[in-house]
């Protein structure tokens, strides 16, 4: 009981910190809240009774910020073969899992999206959340595939 104390105190006390509060809810626009949303959609999955609605949160999620699209294909594949494939067998379609779960996704991106798609906004919106006309790193320097993209762009230039 003790340690199950001390870590909600340790818990509360991360989540409360002044730091954290201005410095993620004021410049980094809400990560450690969307991070925490995410570890929640984990959590949520890990049982039968609750994978439907991890699985909508993660769409919510996706739809507050793109940055966790790389994961999409992980959770379309886990929601998949853990709730629209019958267990004994990945050639059984569970239809009714199936169409709750897309009606339900279809619901958080027409929540999300449906008042841009009224006003036209659609384009604007891919142009900002994928800004490809800028280049693909525009001034950004990360150790994955686009650095190496840009090293050999730059290579190529003076080559």
């Amino acid at each position: 009981m003790t340690t199950k104390k001390a870590a909600h105190a340790a818990a509360v006390s991360v989540l409360l910190s002044p730091g954290l509060l201005i410095i993620d809810h004021i410049h980094f626009q809400y990560n450690g809240a969307m991070y925490g949303l995410l570890l929640l959609s984990l959590i949520m999955a890990r049982q039968k009774s609750t994978i439907l609605s991890s699985g909508l949160l993660f769409a919510a999620l996706l739809c507050m910020k793109h940055i966790y699209l790389y994961l999409a294909p992980a959770y379309f594949v886990f929601l998949l073969r853990t709730y629209c494939l019958s267990p004994k067998s990945i050639f059984r379609i569970q239809l009714g899992n199936c169409l709750k779960l897309g009606i339900g996704i279809l619901g958080v991106f027409a929540a999300s999206f449906g008042p841009f798609a009224l006003k036209g906004q659609i384009p604007q919106i891919l142009s900002r959340l994928f800004p490809f006309s800028r280049g693909l790193c525009h001034a950004y320097w990360a150790p994955n595939v686009w650095a190496l993209y840009s090293f050999l762009d730059r290579v190529l230039i003076f080559g």
